[in-house]
């Protein structure tokens, strides 16, 4: 997929309602940024109830309703190695940024 500013804006926008992603923990998020917040203070234990090795809820989110295939693709690759989410969650955040 071609990153332009209007696709940035789409995947950077915050969501409402049932679009936004509902934590184990009760924690709601509403856009890429917060989820960026969230993930590395979430629990072990919560983050692995969304995103293991079999599946990754996270992924289906951020595809399925902020429309970034892109950074979907790179989460399922990391077969739920936390540290590297977390990481290319920031990196994409970043890339991102520059197209506001």
């Amino acid at each position: 997929m071609r990153l332009t500013k209007t696709t940035a804006r789409d995947i950077l926008r915050q969501v409402e309602g049932e679009e936004r992603f509902f934590n184990a923990d009760g924690n709601v998020f509403g856009g890429l940024a917060e989820f960026d917040a969230a993930l590395s203070s979430m629990p072990q234990e919560v983050f692995n109830n969304h995103c293991n090795s079999q599946k990754c809820d996270f992924a289906s989110w951020i595809e399925g309703v902020l429309h970034d295939t892109v950074l979907a693709k790179d989460i399922r690759k990391a077969n739920g190695v936390r540290a590297k989410i977390e990481a290319r969650v920031s990196e994409r955040l970043t890339q991102l940024a520059k197209y506001r």
